[in-house]
């Protein structure tokens, strides 16, 4: 309909105001030369298919590709910790197959380390214990690169290495 829309339909749109001139403007767009369309497609498959070869993450920080999503899926948890510490973390959550995936490695946020720079994973805080004071040293080495320090089960850890 707006391919059709007269310069002088245009003009009297301008004398009603301006807004009405950038409606109709707006509205109407550009006429598509026929290749429009089929470019369009052709980038929405290269996307398609960029999705398909993208690198996505399991809750173990195994990686794969990520293949296309299948439209007949049994139905999933509607909470799962994995995906909500994947999309806290500012990732993407993708349907790979039938299966959902991280678009980054989030099981990195449960690696910490404890004073003397071990490897330890982060166990959930423990109601019933107190964690001992965390060494001053221990405390600015961690947060002088970047990190935190966060309590895992009853013990203060690094939430990154470093050590490194």
């Amino acid at each position: 309909m707006c391919r059709h829309v007269r310069v002088g339909e245009r003009i009297r749109a301008a004398r009603v105001g301006l807004l009405g001139a950038l409606v109709l403007a707006s509205a109407c767009g550009e006429p598509r030369s026929p290749a429009a369309p089929a470019a369009e497609r052709g980038a929405a498959e290269h996307g398609a298919a960029a999705l398909a070869t993208a690198k996505v993450f399991d809750e173990h920080g195994a990686a794969s590709a990520c293949g296309p999503p299948e439209a007949q899926c049994p139905p999933t948890a509607v909470s799962n910790p994995f995906l909500d510490h994947c999309r806290m973390a500012g990732f993407v959550v993708r349907q790979c197959g039938c299966e959902m995936r991280c678009a980054g490695d989030i099981s990195a946020a449960t690696r910490h380390y404890d004073a003397d720079g071990h490897l330890k994973e982060c166990a959930p805080a423990r109601a019933d214990c107190t964690p001992p004071q965390a060494g001053s040293a221990f405390q600015d080495a961690c947060t002088e690169h970047g990190f935190r320090l966060d309590v895992c089960g009853c013990e203060w850890l690094c939430a990154g290495d470093f050590k490194h």
